[in-house]
């Protein structure tokens, strides 16, 4: 048996993804499971604990013919763009299977319907597994760092604090003033370690300054930062990648959405999560955010206090 799963990126989606790589292994444990992805994200299918193969996605001839002659029995499209659906071609699966998106009821949300909930991706995702087997169950999302992890040493602390201040759109983003607020308000006993991407370097670097903040951001591997986010007592993100990656480890942790909002099938799959959303008329404004908020206020993310995330992070 081989069988193939298609998603690129992003970050987040990825993370998503493995509870369905986990039932299909489950369900075949001799199988062959490859799983094309984009090369930033190859170690975090290594982390998915379901003996999977990593393929690197190319646009050229050659991979797509690689997949051609591979034969596979079951194709799992993931992202359904046009990319994964000339992979999809390729790969000329006996059985091949796409999910439902649920676009006309996100773009509903978006405008403004109140009365929509879409309860989980991973519940979008799983609709492919159900053309396959009725009635699918699945389990959260999780990803199982090393045992012996190979991880910056740190300090001791009384309680220590993941720190994600970054997200691919500014509208998804809590107020770098917020932040830099709530650290230099925390008791001393408090050790803030500063993460992100290389394109969040400026942001991260600035929320160290004049703080005893620890900035490691873009220095670990996906590898290291599993372990090291398995060191902390609390994750702090917006509605970004590393929200799931905390949720997959079943972190308390805090998630703060902004331009866009739950109901869009984005909450964290993890029952310690402290979700912070302030549910104005106007949310959420778009899908994955903007460059700006489009009415000028940004009040989904000014009306969250910094008070409320001190207060959550005081009680455990």
């Amino acid at each position: 048996m081989k069988i193939l799963i298609l998603r690129l990126s992003s970050l987040g989606d990825i993370v998503l993804t493995q509870p369905i790589a986990a039932w299909l292994r489950a369900r075949n444990p001799q199988a062959q499971i490859d799983f094309v992805v984009k090369p930033q994200f190859e170690e975090l299918v290594t982390l998915m604990g379901c003996g999977l193969n990593p393929i690197i996605y190319e646009k050229s001839v050659k991979a797509h013919l690689a997949l051609f002659n591979s034969r596979y029995d079951i194709v799992i499209d993931l992202h359904a763009k046009l990319s994964t659906f000339l992979l999809r071609i390729a790969a000329r699966g006996k059985q091949s299977f796409g999910y439902h998106k649920a676009r006309s009821i996100r773009k509903r949300i978006v405008g403004g319907d109140r009365h929509l909930r879409i309860s989980s991706t991973l519940d979008l995702y799983k609709t492919a597994l159900e053309k396959i087997e009725p009635r699918v169950k699945l389990e959260a999302p999780r990803l199982y760092p090393p045992s012996q992890p190979d991880i910056p040493a740190l300090p001791s602390a009384e309680k220590r604090i993941a720190l994600f201040p970054g997200a691919t759109h500014n509208t998804k983003r809590y107020p770098a003033e917020y932040y830099k607020e709530l650290i230099k308000g925390s008791p001393n006993s408090y050790q803030y370690i500063i993460l992100g991407a290389p394109s969040e370097a400026a942001l991260c670097q600035s929320l160290s300054i004049d703080t005893e903040a620890i900035n490691l951001c873009a220095r670990l591997s996906f590898a290291q930062l599993m372990s090291l986010l398995e060191t902390c007592d609390w994750v702090i993100s917006s509605d970004s990648g590393p929200m799931h990656l905390a949720a997959a480890l079943q972190k308390p942790q805090i998630a703060i959405f902004g331009a866009t909002h739950p109901r869009l099938g984005f909450a964290p799959q993890n029952p310690n999560a402290h979700i912070l959303c302030a549910d104005l008329d106007c949310q959420p404004c778009s899908l994955h955010g903007a460059a700006k908020c489009p009415l000028g206020h940004f009040k989904c993310m000014h009306s969250i206090s910094v008070r409320s995330i001190q207060e959550i992070l005081s009680d455990l």
